[in-house]
């Protein structure tokens, strides 16, 4: 009988600790889900207002490019260099030397 006794004594405190277990695995499984939800909803929120900024700056870049008329740009280029050959002269060979540098650094990446 007391062989009985302390088994079933046994089975409870194991029936107990599993019921214990299983309860604190829920309440942890709970709080992990609580914590995923609201940090997706807040990635989410995040990328919808940084994805609005992004279409709003394009959209307002290509607006202003629309807005540029090339043949005023393009005359005003030539009045500048006709009144300043020398300045755009070195702004023509500097242009043309950090372009030439750029296409030989990747040219020389590409060999690697």
């Amino acid at each position: 009988m007391d062989n009985d006794r302390e088994i079933d004594s046994a089975a409870d405190a194991a029936f107990e600790l599993g019921s214990s277990t299983r309860d604190k695995a829920r309440e942890a499984r709970d709080f992990v889900s609580d914590k995923y939800t609201g940090a997706s909803e807040k990635l989410k929120s995040g990328y919808s207002q940084a994805r609005e900024k992004v279409e709003q700056k394009y959209t307002d870049v290509r607006e202003k490019i629309e807005e540029v008329d090339y043949d005023d740009f393009a005359e005003g280029v030539r009045t500048y260099v006709r009144s300043n050959p020398g300045k755009a002269l070195l702004m023509s060979v500097g242009a043309g030397f950090l372009l030439g540098l750029l296409l030989r650094r990747s040219d020389d990446e590409d060999d690697d």
